[in-house]
């Protein structure tokens, strides 16, 4: 579990990468008007007409969009199977025909998708972003980004797409095209970054491999590790006071560049990453180092303790109850949202910035996006 924990720890990092390097079209905001969704350009204008059940972020020149089917009249129908999702362009055309159940976000070109004849049935896809099938998995082969726990991992990474056999629960990787690169033989794994993967052998020892599955890194003696990014990764000793989890770095040539010291520590973005020191989530003091371990935020940010990443030289604080601040730590944007409605199942969230627009969700369900000086260019609704 703690595994699994520490892969969707690093996730939002690459999801925030590959869009760096993929964003640089005209991006796309999704809103909903009147329960129906389409998209805003960075002006706050509407560009495509609100028509979906539900739209998604614009990657890689598309987005994910649900549509729902005419019912047919059969009281035995269920709404489950009238919903679809296929993908747009950013003139509103349907570059994906919306037949598939589920369709993960494209990066380096991919999605994942998934045709649900019922529960118990479900063919796997590789699709390109015109809908093309590259692949069409075989039976048990499963696709990790759409398993629970990788719903958010990024289908392909570094050209590689982890899976899963579903009757020996063992990982591996193939290519966009079915190829196997690495054969089923994971007990856990994790997607490349940094050319190096995370992965547990046959006897549960931590690991980093190639892409040509070699071992370059021999991580058993660490009880936790994360991905790689901007190269260094996140991996903890066992306390022998306390049995915590202690966090340092290592390079990808596994040198350990920054001792242990943390109880919490994230991924790095655009030169600094977040980390947490104390006993218990309540009494952390946090902060953002830079790679050489030094503190250039903090270390003592009113903050939450989940991780953050920069985005244009930006990072929310406490969620966006305490605005935006730049790599300085000077607060450039006012606090945006409060916490007087957050409850465990709902919260404010304050996203990152994408062509000088951020999302912000707040907990009643509306919807909004600010430009950099804090200023609603779509109010939330």
């Amino acid at each position: 579990m703690l595994f699994i924990l520490s892969i969707m720890a690093v996730i939002s990092a690459g999801i925030l990468a590959a869009n760096k390097k993929a964003d640089t079209e005209t991006i796309l905001y999704p809103v909903q008007v009147g329960g129906k969704w389409g998209y805003i350009n960075k002006m706050g204008k509407i560009a495509i007409k609100p028509s979906y059940a539900w739209a998604d972020d614009f990657h890689e020149g598309v987005a994910i969009v649900e549509t729902i089917k005419t019912s047919n009249g059969s009281k035995d129908e269920d709404m489950e199977d009238r919903v679809r999702y296929g993908a747009i362009d950013s003139s509103g055309k349907m570059v994906v025909k919306p037949v598939y159940s589920s369709i993960t976000k494209y990066t380096e070109g991919v999605a994942g998708a998934i045709i649900a004849d019922n529960a118990a049935d479900l063919k796997y896809f590789i699709l390109n972003n015109k809908g093309k099938v590259l692949y069409a998995l075989p039976e048990n082969m499963q696709i990790v980004s759409m398993l629970f726990n990788g719903s958010q991992l990024p289908t392909q990474s570094e050209g590689m797409i982890l899976v899963q056999d579903d009757l020996t629960e063992k990982y591996g990787y193939i290519n966009r095209y079915g190829k196997v690169i690495l054969p089923y033989q994971y007990n856990e794994a994790a997607n490349f970054s940094n050319g190096l993967a995370l992965v547990k052998n046959d006897h549960n020892q931590n690991e980093y491999i190639d892409a040509a599955g070699k071992v370059k890194i021999d991580a058993s003696k660490y009880i936790t590790g994360k991905s790689f990014s901007e190269g260094l990764a996140a991996v903890a000793v066992q306390d022998k006071k306390s049995s915590a989890a202690v966090y340092g770095y290592i390079d990808t040539q596994g040198n350990m560049k920054i001792k242990p010291q943390f109880a919490r520590a994230y991924a790095f973005s655009e030169g600094l990453a977040k980390v947490c020191v104390g006993e218990s989530i309540n009494s952390f003091s946090i902060g953002y180092i830079d790679p050489s371990g030094v503190y250039r935020i903090g270390p003592h940010l009113k903050d939450n303790y989940e991780e953050t990443l920069f985005s244009e030289g930006l990072a929310p604080v406490d969620e966006g109850k305490g605005g935006y601040m730049d790599k300085d730590g000077r607060f450039s944007i006012r606090p945006i949202i409060t916490s007087g409605n957050d409850n465990y199942l709902r919260q404010n969230k304050a996203g990152e910035f994408r062509e000088g627009i951020a999302k912000v969700l707040l907990s009643d369900g509306r919807l909004g996006y600010i430009d950099r000086t804090g200023t609603y260019i779509w109010d939330p609704q």
